[in-house]
């Protein structure tokens, strides 16, 4: 009788695991985050109460991840657990189309009125996907959601704005392929400030073998820089040895491009090596004018700035502004630089031809409605 009761036992908790088992999975198979595309470039994971974010769209529920995105046409998006009970499409802001069905809600824009129906039915189509044509299950949104932070991204190299791709791409092999580079970041916003802990990795082994050594020069922060950082749309900060820094920054193509018109006749090389401790690369706009500052371990690099007056190239020139103080000028761009008596380096490089700022302007203003008035980005670079 005892062990005819135990198998009777045993089956009804079985079947009730089971029954779970088929309900999870028959929600699972059905969760918001199906609606979510497969080739995404970039994926923020966001915990809505403790982010910062401004994602208070009615029927959102909040005690669920809400997932941000890009695609690979360049087009932002937000995927969320919708609570709701009515279907359809509303605009926001003018700039996003909103669809919402069968628990689940999917925002994507910043789209052009004439691309509203366009874009309600590429909409629809992505609440009607299945888990296989989903991110679920991918290890992008794996990778996503093991990093425990208020807000947590991946993104591909080439989903980032090229104005800044380099500075968040300092660990990438010089060779590697742009589509295996990532960066992994947790962020948290905060009176306008967007504060990102990042470093780069890959899915490729190989790459990220590289990238694990590279890793090896940056140094715990302890914060020089951090106020000043703020004070700047963009900004990034590291600890580390020049002699050993270098080398990153030579084999990224895009840096090089950048230093390219002051390494014509400033030997930023050999200030960078000179470089001990922190050390922040700064913008103020889109246009890349950079503000560089830097705690210097030497200053032998002072001695050699008489030859480098005598070797500019024609059309360029190197001036005096005081004790321990040039201007480099060559064409539309100008770099200012100075050492001071507490050895820190300080360069600010301008051009007086613009371009970028329509650009920042724009980008700022597309993602507005989730961050609101964002006033700068600090990304940190640490071991």
């Amino acid at each position: 009788m005892r062990n005819y009761i135990e198998e009777k036992v045993k089956k009804i908790v079985f079947t009730g695991l089971m029954l779970m088992v088929l309900l999870f999975a028959s929600c699972k198979g059905d969760s918001y985050m199906n609606a979510i595309p497969d080739n995404v470039v970039a994926l923020m994971a966001v915990d809505a109460g403790k982010s910062g974010l401004s994602i208070k769209e009615e029927g959102i529920d909040t005690t669920q991840k809400v997932y941000l995105f890009e695609t690979a046409d360049g087009t932002l998006g937000m995927a969320a657990q919708y609570k709701g009970e009515a279907r359809g499409f509303k605009t926001i802001a003018d700039k996003w189309v909103c669809g919402y069905d069968d628990g689940k809600m999917v925002i994507l824009g910043p789209v052009l009125p004439a691309q509203f129906e366009e874009t309600k039915q590429r909409i629809q189509r992505m609440l009607e996907q299945k888990e296989d044509e989903s991110i679920v299950g991918t290890p992008l949104l794996s990778r996503v959601d093991s990093l425990i932070s208020p807000m947590a991204m991946v993104a591909q190299a080439e989903a980032i704005p090229e104005q800044f791709a380099a500075l968040f791409t300092l660990c990438a092999p010089g060779n590697a392929d742009p589509s295996l580079v990532y960066l992994a970041a947790k962020m948290e916003l905060k009176d306008g400030v967007l504060q990102v802990n990042g470093s780069n990795f890959s899915f490729n082994k190989g790459v990220q073998a590289a990238m694990d050594e590279s890793s090896k020069v940056f140094r715990p922060l302890k914060g020089v820089y951090d106020k000043m950082g703020e004070e700047h749309l963009f900004a990034v900060l590291m600890n580390v040895d020049g002699n050993q820094l270098l080398p990153l920054m030579q084999q990224n193509k895009s840096l090089q491009a950048l230093l390219a018109g002051m390494n014509a006749a400033v030997d930023m090389d050999n200030i960078i090596r000179s470089v001990d401790g922190e050390m922040a690369l700064m913008l103020k706009n889109g246009n890349m004018d950079m503000t560089m500052r830097a705690q210097l371990g030497k200053r032998d690099f002072i001695k050699d700035i008489a030859y480098w007056k005598l070797s500019c190239p024609p059309g360029s020139r190197i001036v005096d502004q005081g004790k321990d103080k040039w201007l480099y000028e060559s064409g539309d761009m100008q770099f200012l630089f100075e050492v001071t008596s507490d050895n820190e380096f300080i360069g600010q490089l301008t051009h007086q031809q613009k371009g970028g700022e329509d650009f920042v302007k724009s980008a700022l203003e597309m993602i507005s409605p989730f961050t609101g008035e964002l006033k700068s980005i600090v990304y940190r670079i640490e071991k």
